[in-house]
């Protein structure tokens, strides 16, 4: 019964992280036109070793975070 239990668990904790992971690609799949062609500016900057970095420290500062 305790095994039973621990994998019933287990299984919806996987079916959270799926679900979790289907937002994210529906969130994706939501973007304008315009968010698009700006991620695909990122991506072929990072490609080309031209991608600006921000430090995560100066990023917090200037969010105030």
């Amino acid at each position: 019964m305790i095994e039973t239990v621990e994998l019933l668990k287990e299984i919806k904790r996987k079916l959270e992280e799926i679900d979790e992971k289907i937002e994210n690609f529906m969130g994706f799949c939501e973007l304008s036109e315009e968010e698009l062609e700006m991620i695909e500016r990122d991506i072929e900057a990072y490609e080309e070793d031209d991608l600006e970095l921000i430090d995560v420290q100066d990023a917090k500062r200037i969010l105030n975070v």
